[in-house]
């Protein structure tokens, strides 16, 4: 094992271990095991992808992704403030260093849709370490574990978990045709788009379930 071997196993150490202590308190929905899942499959994304995306990059920018997210408040530091002990390693670029605070708030869905309603969507398109990181969050948000996500987040902000006449669009349930069922539709890689599928099929499998055991309630 040559030196940088080792330097590049001390960044991810140090990474993991911040990420997991700062996300100790997090919901189910974004804890330190999403995380570890959205690390896990970006890599094996970044292993299909030709040619091969930036493996350091994408892993580093798969273990932060959530650190600037809806948990954030306005006394947080900023992104950059925060990531600078890890950014700042030897065996990383500035040049990498630089992607990574890129990468970050462009990965969520909510983050492209805004950006493509204003045209500014461009290095975007050919970032494949971008789409490593991206797809496998939203695959995360989708299937059987992304149910369990959407239930587990709703508890965390009270939302309801069925649709409700007097509340009309703001139940869990209603969330899967305002985002969940549309994930699918953006995938950005083959590996992707393949298993989005999938996970896709299992949700609509689930709603359908649910509107049948509903139906006892009429």
């Amino acid at each position: 094992m040559t030196v940088s071997d080792h330097s590049y196993e001390d960044l991810l150490k140090k990474a993991e271990n911040f990420v997991r202590d700062h996300m100790a308190g997090y919901d189910p929905s974004h804890d330190w095991p999403h995380v570890d899942r959205v690390r896990r499959v970006a890599i094996r994304i970044a292993k299909t992808l030709e040619p091969q995306p930036d493996m350091l990059v994408v892993e580093l920018a798969a273990l932060f992704h959530d650190l600037d997210d809806k948990y954030r408040t306005e006394s947080s530091p900023t992104l950059s403030d925060l990531l600078s002990p890890f950014l700042s390693h030897p065996c990383l670029t500035s040049n990498q260093a630089e992607l990574i605070l890129k990468i970050i708030p462009n990965i969520s869905y909510t983050s492209e849709i805004k950006s493509r309603s204003k045209n500014q969507w461009t290095w975007q398109d050919e970032c494949k370490e971008l789409f490593a990181v991206q797809d496998s969050d939203r695959l995360d948000a989708i299937g059987s574990i992304g149910i369990m996500r959407c239930s587990a987040f709703s508890c965390k902000i009270n939302r309801k978990l069925l649709h409700d006449n007097e509340d009309d669009g703001h139940g869990a349930e209603d969330h899967f045709e305002e985002k969940l069922l549309k994930i699918r539709d953006r995938m950005k890689t083959p590996f992707g788009r393949e298993e989005a599928e999938r996970r896709h099929q299992t949700m609509v499998s689930f709603l359908e379930s649910l509107q049948k055991e509903k139906e006892l309630l009429q």
